[in-house]
């Protein structure tokens, strides 16, 4: 027990304990994002066809580099995902990234600048998501989507209300 007790932040609440948990547990998204599309392809599920819109190459144009060379198609059968092995792998790294950042803040609240990177690692996340919800259709809400939703938006709430408790050097 001692040894549990000494690799576990000092906590005056449970907040470091709950970005502890989250960053554990992002390692693990992490890591399986580099093994397999899975799980991501679950959480990105918007479904896209080509642009039938776009001109075709010329001197001036690519298709292929125009960022509006897909377009949401739920309902199409030809349709795909957007997710690819880059992708894949590029969300393991961001997430690793929020990961570390988070433990590091975990172990660290009582610092006014790491509690506020922490948070805006929060921002960012919560960004994304509705962005890719919202504004880029490569989601779909469901079951996969409520907790990166859930967990973000209870963080960008829970902390500004306990900051002054946590913080000591600003």
């Amino acid at each position: 027990m001692d040894l549990i007790k000494s690799i576990l932040p000092d906590a005056k609440g449970i907040l470091p304990y709950y970005m502890l948990v989250l960053s554990i547990t992002s390692i693990g998204n992490s890591l399986q994002s580099y093994a397999t599309l899975h799980f991501s392809r679950r959480v990105y599920n918007g479904r896209f066809i080509r642009n039938p819109r776009l001109p075709p190459k010329s001197d001036n144009f690519e298709p292929e580099d125009s960022t509006k060379k897909l377009i949401p198609a739920q309902n199409d059968p030809k349709a795909t995902d957007q997710l690819t092995p880059l992708a894949g792998r590029l969300f393991g790294t961001w997430t690793l990234i929020t990961c570390i950042v988070r433990c590091y803040a975990a172990y660290n609240l009582h610092i006014g600048p790491v509690y506020t990177i922490a948070y805006w690692t929060y921002i960012v996340a919560l960004g994304h998501f509705a962005s890719e919800l919202f504004v880029f259709k490569s989601m779909t809400f469901g079951l996969p989507q409520i907790f990166p939703f859930t967990l973000a938006t209870l963080s960008l709430i829970w902390m500004p209300l306990v900051r002054d408790h946590y913080v000591e050097f600003n």
